[in-house]
Formats: structure tokens, sequence, C-alpha cells
């Protein structure tokens, strides 16, 4: 694979163009060759949950503007809707990864609301440290996951690799449970509310920024909600679902070539004056200063802090 054609695709996150791979049914990807690959400071947002493991060397992941080091023995956790944008490995790095369509992905675990909590550990603490016995398990389920997806026959093969890949996303919950020690019933009622937000807001933050579209989905009052996410999080559900749609804009500015019109569009602004008012309101830039590589005013912020 050409460096440029491994840059097009992290620029642009379509896994489809992943030359060294096999899939099944387009719905689940699994390769082990990035390396060379360079990402430009241009973030991409992410439309998949991606597992990678560390195997050999090192890497360093910028992640929702924060920078992770990644050491050999170490699982990498990307979600749908993380912004990557950086990259970097070690010459000798060596990697497994495995990606599946989000809903994929959740048909294979009916229980996912259950899991949350655990779920959202992902988005904060996206790399974890493996031990020897976690590195080889995982490295075993994707070799065998591999050797199926590569058996083209077989009347039950999609069963089985789902099997498989239920296995897999139920030894990297364990792992992520017995590193953070968490305990379900140690989580409050406000904690639970919070999590429920915050995964609504990553669903729907293109249909509606109102705090009470999701107050009414969780059938608690705008105010309640309002309250219980500033408690929990220091931040208010404005700043969230703010913090998600800046996101996304910012992606959409920097690595498309779609139109600041067409961006309102889909972000589902009633029009280009409202979204770059919103957006330079947020920002300290308008949409197409920002597109030109201006730097954000230093008096404005959407994390809300």
């Amino acid at each position: 694979m050409s460096a440029e054609l491994k840059d097009s695709i992290i620029r642009t996150g379509n896994i489809d163009a992943v030359a060294n791979k096999d899939d099944l049914d387009n719905e689940v990807f699994i390769f082990d060759d990035i390396n060379g690959v360079k990402i430009n400071e241009s973030p991409v947002m992410l439309d998949m949950p991606v597992f990678a493991v560390c195997l050999h060397g090192h890497a360093t992941v910028k992640l929702n503007l924060a920078e992770y080091h990644v050491p050999a023995h170490s699982l990498v956790t990307f979600m749908p809707d993380h912004i990557l944008h950086g990259y970097s490995s070690s010459p000798d790095f060596k990697g497994i990864f495995v990606a599946l369509r989000k809903q994929f992905a959740q048909e294979m675990l009916p229980d996912l609301h259950s899991m949350l909590p655990m779920i959202m550990s992902f988005k904060s603490m996206p790399v974890i440290s493996l031990s020897d016995a976690e590195t080889e398990s995982l490295h075993d389920f994707h070799t065998f996951l591999w050797k199926r997806i590569k058996q083209e026959r077989g009347e039950y093969r999609r069963n089985v690799i789902q099997g498989l890949l239920q296995s897999m996303l139920y030894e990297v919950l364990s792992i992520y449970k017995e590193h953070y020690n968490y305990v379900a019933s140690r989580r409050s009622h406000n904690e639970d509310i919070f999590y429920n937000f915050v995964t609504l807001v990553e669903q729907n933050f293109r249909q509606s920024r109102s705090v009470k579209f999701y107050a009414d989905r969780m059938f608690i009052t705008p105010k309640h909600l309002t309250t219980v996410v500033k408690a929990v999080s220091g931040r208010t559900a404005s700043d969230w679902i703010d913090n998600f749609v800046i996101l996304a804009a910012k992606v959409m500015l920097q690595s498309s070539s779609r139109t600041v019109q067409e961006i309102s569009c889909d972000l589902n602004f009633a029009n280009q004056s409202f979204f770059g008012k919103y957006f330079k309101q947020r920002v300290g830039l308008s949409p197409s200063e920002f597109r030109m590589g201006g730097h954000e005013a230093t008096h404005a912020t959407v994390t809300g802090e």
C-alpha cells in the first residue's frame, strides 16, 4: 500500500480503501498493516468502533484534542465520533486491528445499554496497558477471526464470525473492567442520567441542539437535566451539545471539500448565516476563516470551562 493511499485513507476516514484487509459483507474489517501512515493536523471523525493492539514498537495518537502514548502491549479503543487528528509510529511498530460498522456491533451486543458506563470509559481512557496474557489472548482472537473471514464458504460463516467477535468484545470489556475495577452498583442515579444524555447527544447532535429535545427523550425536565449534567461533569448540557457540533463542523471544514452551505445543512442549521453566527460565537472565527487556517480566538471556548 502506498504512503499516498494510506494518507488518503486516514484523511477521509474511508476504511473501504484499505488494501491489505479482509472483511465480512462490508460490515467487519480486519487488518494488520498501517506502518508508515501519517496524518495531517486536519482532524477526522471516525464513524465506527476500531480496536487496535500494539504488539511491538510504539505509537502516538492525538484523539479528541488529547495526545496518548501507545507502547507495546497496549490496547487502543477508538469509538464512533472520536476525533482523530494526529498519528505517528516507530519504524518497528506492529499492530492488529478490527473495525466494525456501528449497527453490526449493536446487533451483537443487545444489552449495550447496560454496558454504557464501561463503553464511556473507552471515551475517557482509550489506551490501556495489557499483560502478556491479555495481549496474547487478543492476538489469538484476531488470528482466528481473520482465518474464518478468509473462508468465504460455509452456511453458518456469518454466525461463527459474529460469535467470535462477540467473544472478543466481551474480552475487551472484561479487560477494561479488571484494569479500572469498575463496579456498576457504585454508579449513582445522576451518573446514569449523564451517561444516557451523552449517548443521546452522540447519536442526535446533527438533528437537534435543544436541551429540551434530549430531556424529553429521557422523560425529565430540561432544568433537571441541566442541573444533573453540570453537577456530574462540571459543564452544562448545552456545552456538551455545542462541543459535539463544533468538533463535527471543524472536521468537515478542515478535511472535506463540502461548502460551508453544505456543512450547515449537514448539521441541520436553518441557513448558512445562522451556522456562521453559531460557529463564530463559540470558536471566535467564521467557518471560512477557520477553514483558511486561522487560529481560534482566545476568548472563545466550546468547553464551557
